[in-house]
């Protein structure tokens, strides 16, 4: 099964680390991810993240991070299919 790279949206409320809980669920599952970014309102946490993984497996990581506390909603949108997320080297300059 070829891997693709998903957007997760998550709203929750601001908890005892909530950041740290989510990527354990990321890093326990084994995904790469591409990107995390947070930002925070006087009411809520709203978490963007970009992994790579197969497709079975983000439907677990969807159940998973329902099962946190704080946590209101989840959305996954899938991106595109690819081996995204690899460290891509910068070209180094020549000359």
């Amino acid at each position: 099964m070829q891997a693709m790279t998903w957007t997760l949206y998550i709203v929750a409320v601001e908890g005892h680390r909530l950041y740290s809980r989510i990527l354990q669920v990321l890093e326990g599952q084994r995904v790469c991810v591409c990107a995390f970014s947070g930002e925070t309102s006087a009411t809520r946490v709203c978490v963007t993240v970009t992994i790579t993984s197969e497709e079975d497996r983000i439907y677990r990581i969807e159940a998973l991070l329902h099962r946190l506390e704080n946590i209101h909603s989840v959305a996954v949108l899938p991106n595109h299919k690819s081996p995204a997320c690899d460290a891509r080297n910068p070209k180094t300059p020549t000359g």
